[in-house]
């Protein structure tokens, strides 16, 4: 199904019929002023990798700072304040906008100067907070007065500024961030990960359990509990073991399902198959499908612009699906709209703003993201400003932590997550789950994931070997600790230099590939065959929507949005809404097959909670944060 595009135009006839006139600028040609953070860290002389194309088209943002910080920073105060009148009294986005919005003649002049260096306006958003602009490389070098080039940077080539842009002294005052100059949302990554591709690109082979310890190997020593069996990997739990192990069915038995409530999901592209597999899926578990206006699409207006970028459309299709599908097992009565950059990720900053300006939903899960280190200072001054319109109107933003622990691995550098830093959004961590036989809560323990391989004689390296993947969490680098970490948070993990800081994640739940779940995906075989295949997956961007759909259970059970969760949760620490996820007396691992590309099976053996340099502990931990939900009683204690 095609998305539809839903543009809601600003109602201001004076400022659409400057657009529409081509408003000559107004700015004084004189002074510049550089616009501090707009050049992303990674772009330096020694990864430098030639100059753009001039005839490049790009694709950015100016964005415009609230009006009345100060005002806005006192009602959100208030809003999470129990003890204040204003407490959860919600602003319209229509309230929101009149008190806070920038200025008409703000964005007039921002546009007029715009169009006067030859730029196509394309969208200025009902807030007002960003003008969207289009022009050639040509035309940003001069506009900006910087060189347009390619860097190396995370196994790929991307494109930066080579130094800060520079606007006219007069708009410097109302320009808070200049976005999209850079490619850095390229390099934001769907937060899943399989314990092999998916077919038809490999596969997992047997044997796998259907709950933890069902299928079991003494042919392997076990290098932690000599003489012990080893377990097999999960061939992915069904949403019964899931809502069974997390108290979910109770929620469920007590009629709470969803209803009349909204999720919103946000990613890039869109699946050309996507009702298919929901419906596939949730025929296999006895879900309802999502029928009529139970599942909609909408492409954030001015995404279409962005230069097309295909090579990552599958990664996200699956996304997609396991985002839908598990936020639709969890609450299986809420209507879900995704909200897509229309056919690049350099457009995901423009979606979220979107879902949230037109509050498309009261809940908002987002299983992307990418490392603190490789996001520029401006891209996340702007999104900070989202979030705070967000927490303002009663709406909870969720995002995946990461799944790559410290990041240390994948960028040489620790670095936690961004936007999951974010101290106005809910870092969501991930668990390593067993379910019982019976369906019922075993253990948990931290996603931390770690391999050797079975030469035929011995495990090497020596268990409990090398680092794979694992929840993302620490602390940030730039933004402070927020009030309602204060206390909970030990200090030693949320100090950074001399300062403490906003650490991550808030919450977890099951995210380790061993301990995944099923979900449904079309693959076009090379024939160009498509077929529905259920596979397993883990990854943050499976305990994301999970949450999401909690919260959403959560929401219809009180009759009105929680909002911003951190404050509410925060003051639940140590209570039994939420399970204190520790380490495990004995060090556990399981085995799994792997079909190698000579066609071979290779016996690898998987550690679990061993993730980079961060360690699950007793209380607030950077792998698990406060622990995991128990769901009936979270959602019967929130206020």
């Amino acid at each position: 199904m095609a998305p539809s595009r839903i543009r809601r135009l600003l109602p201001a006839a004076v400022l659409l019929a400057a657009l529409a006139m081509g408003a000559p600028g107004t700015a004084a040609a004189g002074s510049r002023q550089p616009m501090d953070g707009a050049q992303p860290g990674w772009a330096t002389p020694a990864n430098e990798a030639g100059a753009l194309p001039q005839s490049q088209r790009l694709v950015f943002s100016v964005w415009l700072g609230w009006r009345d910080q100060t005002g806005l920073d006192q009602t959100l105060a208030a809003l999470y304040d129990p003890a204040s009148p204003s407490y959860h009294r919600w602003l319209s986005p229509d309230q929101f906008r009149a008190r806070f919005s920038p200025s008409m003649s703000q964005v007039l002049a921002v546009s007029g100067w715009l169009r006067g260096q030859g730029f196509t306006v394309l969208e200025v958003p009902e807030n007002r907070l960003f003008v969207t602009a289009e022009g050639s490389t040509t035309q940003v070098e001069q506009a900006f007065q910087v060189n347009e080039n390619l860097y190396r940077v995370d196994g790929a080539e991307v494109r930066a500024p080579d130094r800060d842009p520079t606007v006219p002294g007069t708009l410097a005052p109302d320009v808070r961030a200049i976005t999209g100059l850079d490619g850095e949302l390229s390099l934001a990554r769907p937060q899943h990960t399989s314990p092999a591709p998916p077919p038809p690109a490999g596969k997992s082979v047997g044997p796998c359990s259907r709950w933890w310890g069902d299928q079991q190997s003494s042919r392997f020593p076990n290098p932690f509990q000599p003489g012990r069996a080893l377990p097999w990997l999960l061939c992915g739990y069904q949403p019964s073991q899931i809502d069974s192990a997390y108290g979910i069915d109770d929620l469920h038995r007590h009629g709470l399902l969803g209803q009349g409530q909204t999720i919103a999901i946000t990613g890039a592209f869109f699946s050309p198959t996507i009702r298919q597999d929901v419906d596939h899926f949730s025929r296999r578990f006895g879900l309802p499908g999502l029928h009529g206006r139970g599942y909609q699409q909408i492409a954030a207006p001015g995404t279409q612009r962005f230069p097309s970028d295909p090579a990552e459309t599958q990664s996200w299709y699956i996304e997609q699906a396991l985002d839908v599908e598990w936020a639709h097992a969890v609450a299986p009565d809420a209507r879900i709209v995704y909200v897509g950059a229309a056919n690049d990720a350099r457009g995901l900053d423009q979606a979220i703003a979107y879902a949230v300006d037109q509050h498309v939903a009261n809940v908002i899960s987002n299983s992307w993201g990418l490392p603190e280190s490789l996001a520029s200072r401006g891209e996340m001054t702007a999104l900070n400003g989202v979030f705070q319109q967000a927490a303002a109107q009663g709406i909870g933003v969720y995002f995946a932590s990461g799944d790559f622990g410290d990041n240390q691995a994948a960028v040489g550098v620790k670095s936690g997550g961004f936007p999951d830093s974010d101290p106005w959004v809910t870092s969501v961590g991930g668990t390593s789950l067993a379910v019982g036989r019976d369906g019922g809560y075993e253990f948990e323990t931290g996603w931390g994931t770690t391999e050797s391989d079975w030469t035929g004689s011995t495990w090497k390296p020596t268990p409990p070997g090398e680092f794979q993947y694992g929840s993302g969490g620490g602390p940030s680098h730039v933004f402070a600790q927020p009030g309602y970490q204060a206390g909970v948070v030990p200090a030693a993990v949320a100090r950074w230099h001399s300062g403490l800081m906003r650490a991550e994640p808030d919450l977890s739940m099951v995210a380790d590939p061993q301990t995944g779940v099923l979900f449904s995906q079309t693959y076009v075989w090379p024939n160009g065959r498509r077929q529905i295949i259920d596979s397993w997956i883990g990854g943050t961007s499976l305990s994301t929507p999970l949450v999401a759909g909690i919260m959403a259970l959560a929401d219809q059970r009180s009759g009105s949005p929680h909002g911003f969760l951190n404050p509410s949760l925060y003051r639940l620490a140590g209570s039994p809404a939420l399970r204190d996820v520790v380490p495990q007396a004995d060090p556990l691992a399981v085995l799994r097959n792997s079909l190698e590309p000579d066609g071979s099976i290779l016996t690898r053996l998987r550690t679990l909670d061993r993730d980079s340099s961060l360690h699950t502990a007793a209380g607030w931990d950077p792998v698990t944060g406060l622990g995991s939900p128990v769901a009936d009683q979270l959602v019967f204690m929130l206020r």
